[in-house]
């Protein structure tokens, strides 16, 4: 289901109020691959006789990057599009068998379990569950249903920049943003009551905003402060990469980009996700003032626009962005696009940003101009063992795609360590299978003896168990589970320095 815009878009996000503050030049190099225009046997094509890039129909680009892509690993550009072309062609069944598998579940969550849906069932008395109520959740949401705050000391204060931050008394920091990215791919009405009623915190509000190249209301986000009044933290929480939603993995998997002059190399689909209006040029792709459609305004505008009002509303909070999976990745390109138009009174009251399981969301230059931006605050993601999302787009050496910021690299459900990059950066490395088949195992042998030693809350349900299985098919797929990077934060200890942090 396409969900619908938010109805409250100001008109100051359609008229120019100061005057243009020009973003950094640059050339707008760029190059987009075009899977609708490849087929199976271009591929093959590309593979064995290793074409020039721009000798290829469904490869765009700028004239002045003809040269230097000439040599691009092939298998590379082969797999993206092979990848992309697969996830176009089962959207809609991909669709159908999401709702096919997610009904059951909430039908048996919505009468209190299968045992008492039974019961309904004999005496006619069923509840049949409504996409978009409180009481539909995602698969991601039965993998891990867990909402209460554990109200333990943060393992986030005892890092860099982190201490200064205020949070309500004895709410853990990191778990609040890892709750946070996990509720994010949930339907209003659940986010709503996650933030009001188990977070005891402020809704702001929940924005489901176009993407023009889609054509749909697909990136999600929800807004929350810690208090109703002079809050301390204003958090954005981006989606994530939709369970069932084909065009998300494609935006993951495809390797395209756009230059941003002296801020390097984007991704293109995590662009387009929050906004991008030109694919082909930055500083049209990126007008300080949205003056298309006012039903179709892009995510960049609407959390611009919204954090614009809270800063005045509360003089001393603090922002946080953060996400998961693609969330993530958005949430770490989002300064990047504040940066360009010079929006000063933001980030300077920016936090920081940290998010889990994020993909890369740009090249060396990119990431290099990010470190540089948040110098002065705390910029850090979290990668859960061999999570295949963060090991993509490949930093190979003609594309480049890097992470930025600090690295808490998760080896496991107890022990955590500081790094600047993860093992088996492009997940392909052969001699790291061994390892990941047999973490694969580990995990989930020690995910059923969780609840004996750690406690109901650590109870696995049916979905996770499922999607854990996957791994003994592609190991690393469940690494990217929002349960364990839960897990990770709420069991685990985080080496810094040869100190250990509990």
């Amino acid at each position: 289901m396409t969900s619908k815009p938010h109805p409250s878009i100001s008109p100051s996000l359609l008229v120019p109020m100061v005057s243009f503050n020009s973003p950094p030049m640059g050339s707008s190099d760029y190059m987009i691959l075009r899977p609708e225009k490849a087929g199976l046997l271009d591929i093959l094509h590309l593979l064995i006789f290793k074409p020039k890039l721009s000798d290829c129909k469904f490869v765009d680009m700028s004239l002045s990057h003809d040269i230097k892509l000439s040599d691009t690993p092939s298998y590379i550009v082969a797999l993206s599009l092979f990848i992309q072309k697969l996830f176009y062609l089962i959207e809609y069944p991909l669709r159908l068998f999401g709702y096919a598998v997610e009904f059951p579940f909430n039908l048996a969550t919505t009468n209190g379990g299968v045992f008492s849906l039974i019961q309904k069932l004999m005496t006619g008395s069923v509840v049949i569950p409504e996409e978009g109520t409180l009481n539909w959740w995602t698969f991601l949401g039965h993998i891990d249903p867990r909402l209460d705050l554990t109200k333990s000391s943060s393992l986030i204060s005892y890092l860099p920049q982190l201490g200064a931050i205020n949070t309500m008394e004895g709410v853990n920091l990191l778990e609040l943003l890892l709750m946070a990215s996990k509720a994010a791919y949930e339907n209003e009405a659940y986010v709503k009551n996650a933030v009001t009623n188990h977070w005891k915190m402020n809704f702001v509000g929940f924005y489901s905003c176009w993407n023009k190249y889609t054509e749909t209301y697909g990136t999600q986000l929800f807004i929350f402060t810690d208090t109703s009044e002079d809050a301390n933290l204003i958090i954005v929480s981006f989606r994530g990469t939709g369970f069932w939603a084909a065009r998300d993995y494609i935006t993951d998997f495809d390797v395209s980009w756009l230059s941003m002059g002296s801020m390097g190399r984007a991704h293109v689909g995590f662009m387009k996700a929050l906004g991008l209006q030109d694919e082909t040029d930055y500083i049209k792709g990126w007008p300080k003032y949205y003056t298309g459609e006012a039903d179709k305004v892009g995510a960049y505008y609407v959390v611009r626009e919204q954090l614009q009002i809270l800063i005045q509303q509360h003089p001393n909070a603090q922002i946080i962005f953060t996400g998961h999976s693609m969330g993530a990745s958005l949430s770490s390109i989002y300064p990047a696009i504040l940066s360009l138009h010079e929006e000063t009174d933001i980030l300077n009251r920016m936090a920081g940003v940290l998010n889990s399981g994020r993909s890369r969301p740009g090249d060396e230059t990119f990431a290099s101009y990010m470190d540089a931006l948040l110098k002065t605050k705390y910029s850090k993601r979290l990668t859960y063992r061999y999570d295949i999302i963060v090991r993509v787009p490949f930093d190979d050496d003609v594309f480049r795609y890097k992470h930025y910021g600090e690295c808490i690299y998760c080896k496991n459900w107890y022990e955590g360590e500081v790094i600047t990059e993860e093992p088996n950066k492009n997940y392909f490395d052969s001699t790291y299978f061994p390892d990941m088949y047999y973490n694969q195992y580990k995990d989930f042998v020690t995910s059923l003896t969780l609840p004996k030693t750690q406690g109901r809350d650590y109870k696995e349900t049916l979905a996770s168990l499922i999607y854990r299985s996957l791994g003994f098919l592609i190991p690393g797929v469940p690494c990217h589970s929002p349960r364990d990077y839960l897990n990770a934060i709420r069991l685990g200890k985080v080496t810094i320095s040869d100190k250990e942090i509990v």
